[in-house]
């Protein structure tokens, strides 16, 4: 739908900003994003590097539980009760990539 695809452009632009060094546009950005849509694994993910980048250790590590914890339950239905990788489609390794990349960050802060 076009408000998918408007949140997806926003968080290409915020992460292109984090990338260029720009983190207080960058957060204005992730912000919106959570604003129309509060359970975005990737903007909460995107929030916690910037928020890192800036020194907030503490907002960082919100940013990264929120962002585990909706990837964690994203994983969890896409299983639907299974125990492991259902190594016939990819939705489940998107989640588990991300969970994986999101504890390295909470080790960081």
């Amino acid at each position: 739908t076009m408000e998918v695809d408007e949140i997806s452009k926003m968080i290409g632009d915020a992460w292109e900003l984090h990338r260029k060094g720009d983190q207080a546009a960058a957060q204005r950005l992730f912000e919106d994003v959570l604003r129309r849509d509060a359970e975005s694994v990737d903007a909460h993910y995107g929030l916690g590097l910037v928020k890192r980048a800036s020194g907030d250790k503490t907002g960082a590590r919100t940013a990264f539980e929120s962002s585990r914890t909706l990837a964690k339950s994203a994983l969890d239905t896409i299983r639907a009760g299974r125990e492991k990788n259902d190594l016939s489609t990819t939705k489940d390794d998107r989640y588990m990539m991300l969970l994986r990349m999101i504890d390295q960050r909470l080790a960081e802060v």
